[in-house]
């Protein structure tokens, strides 16, 4: 009894290396670097998304999410979120955001993207509020607890026979666990579209 409770304790020890083998040879399909946006690319990290010198967004045509992250451990984020209102078309709701930073590669796999705090901007817009616009500084930790990539052989909005590689990004569950992920990235341009990588601010305290 002892030996064949041995041996079924080593098949799951060797089922479960492999199972981390396989994991994480998925996250190596191509490298991290690169800037990934989702949708055919309405959105996207650089100049085209934020000024940081005037603090103005442009308009994209469309919600979207884009991610950058270069090999030595800098990352830019630019997002548009809008809500409809179907009562009342004049009344929807829209956010932009963008900040910059580091990140880390934790030994879960996990992912840290610490932003520069002085550097990120969202703008609110709500016509039908008492301030229709509002811009205001932006800095959120995101920890992201498992992501992957892969050669996504059908991507929607291309050609018929072209691939690109796709990344899968989850959201924070809590306490550290893969939550519901977010859209599907595609790699749009590598090296990556980002703005300066440095810290563009400095944070002046009780100003």
């Amino acid at each position: 009894m002892q030996l064949l409770a041995l041996l079924a304790l080593g098949a799951a020890a060797a089922v479960g290396t492999r199972a981390q083998s396989d994991f994480a040879a998925i996250n190596n399909v191509t490298s991290l670097a690169g800037t990934w946006s989702s949708g055919s690319f309405p959105v996207s990290t650089g100049l085209g998304f934020f000024n940081p010198i005037t603090k103005d967004f442009t308009m994209p045509k469309a919600g979207g999410i884009s991610y950058s992250f270069t090999n030595d451990g800098f990352f830019e984020t630019s997002t548009y979120s809008y809500t409809s209102n179907p009562a009342n078309n004049r009344c929807f709701k829209a956010a932009l955001t963008w900040q910059h930073g580091t990140y880390t590669f934790n030994a879960n796999n996990s992912l840290s993207l610490r932003p520069f705090a002085p550097d990120g901007y969202v703008q609110v817009m709500d016509p039908c509020a008492g301030t229709s616009v509002n811009k205001y500084n932006y800095n959120q930790f995101e920890l992201i607890p498992a992501w992957y990539n892969y050669l996504d052989a059908h991507p929607g909005f291309m050609p018929h026979g072209q691939t690109a590689y796709a990344l899968r990004l989850f959201n924070d569950g809590g306490n550290g666990t893969a939550g519901a992920p977010k859209s599907v990235l595609w790699l749009q341009n590598r090296p990556p579209n980002m703005l300066p990588t440095q810290q563009l601010y400095q944070e002046v305290l009780n100003a």
